[in-house]
């Protein structure tokens, strides 16, 4: 069970002042990002109208709805990630976005369970509001940020969804990954808590949570635990996807962050991409592949390699020209 939580010091210059305002902010932002103060304030007045919005199709089927801000409101946003991110507690169980974790690690955590419950938020991203994250703040950053800074930090981390409020998280803004992982820190917390009382495994990995246990039936109420955590949460306001809720068990696939569990405890990429892998590695040795093709081959075996190290070795050992 990982248990290890991060939190810090903030890097806003503690040693010049103890408490930093919205003047001292944009001043610093301005020195740093080298832009007038009259264009940045601008900039971050308007921040939440400055994204593009467009479709990208979904696995599942379907489009998905993605906006990315603007070039200098994601340098604006980049900063304040920066020099906020040392105050801001961050769970161990918290797998995406952090240094050092991977989707990896995050199904190895569960590799020798035999018995698994994978459960899923629905809207991560968009569900977490401004008065969520002025709420996070006003917790933990007080002692180094004023009102006035606190505010200025919720309102150009988010979004204006088709220009009406309210103001939320988008998925394609750099600040989002650290705000989110941070937001969640106090249902990380308590359900990590409970988890460990119970011998059970979780992890969270954006809006994808797992839990595993070796012990038939100790993961049975879980999914009535985690409603009962997120409806006891002052903030952020989620819901689960029912949809989405899957229980495994080694006597069927078990699958984690995309990650095959194998029956001996291993974790690797699964059959369907490895006879994927195979079919175009052999058609590369004919030149069949065009140059995209050829690209996203590279790729795939990079990925293989990172899951299961050796693979492209042994893939090239067992096909010869």
């Amino acid at each position: 069970m990982i248990e290890r939580t991060r939190s810090g010091s903030a890097s806003f210059g503690m040693s010049e002042v103890a408490v930093l305002s919205q003047s001292d902010l944009l001043r610093r932002m301005s020195s740093d990002l080298a832009m007038l103060p009259s264009h940045l304030a601008k900039i971050i007045q308007t921040a939440p109208l400055r994204y593009k919005l467009f479709e990208i199709p979904k696995k599942s089927g379907g489009m998905r709805e993605v906006a990315q801000p603007a070039r200098e409101v994601k340098a604006i946003q980049r900063w304040i990630i920066q020099e906020l991110g040392p105050s801001l507690p961050v769970h161990g169980c918290a797998m995406a976005y952090r240094e050092g974790t991977s989707i990896r690690q995050n199904a190895e955590a569960h590799a020798t369970s035999r018995f698994m419950l994978k459960l899923d938020f629905t809207n991560f991203f968009p569900s977490i509001l401004r008065s969520d994250l002025q709420l996070h703040l006003d917790r933990h950053c007080a002692n180094n940020l004023d009102l006035s800074a606190r505010k200025l930090v919720a309102h150009v981390c988010c979004w204006a969804r088709r220009r009406q409020p309210p103001l939320r998280l988008c998925i394609g803004a750099p600040s989002s990954p650290l705000l989110s992982n941070s937001v969640m820190f106090n249902f990380d917390s308590q359900l990590a808590a409970l988890c460990a009382q119970d011998g059970v495994v979780y992890t969270r990995y954006a809006d994808d949570i797992t839990i595993s246990s070796r012990e038939r039936g100790k993961i049975d109420r879980y999914e009535a635990i985690v409603n009962s955590v997120v409806s006891d949460l002052q903030y952020p306001r989620l819901t689960l996807n029912e949809k989405k809720t899957v229980r495994a068990s080694r006597a069927g696939k078990r699958v984690v962050t995309g990650l095959v569990l194998t029956p001996d405890g291993a974790v690797s990429i699964g059959r369907d991409r490895k006879r994927l892998i195979r079919a175009m590695y052999h058609r590369s040795l004919t030149h069949e592949l065009s140059e995209k093709e050829a690209q996203e081959l590279s790729g795939l075996l990079a990925f293989a390699d990172s899951i299961e190290p050796g693979f492209s070795n042994r893939l090239r050992r067992a096909v010869k020209p």
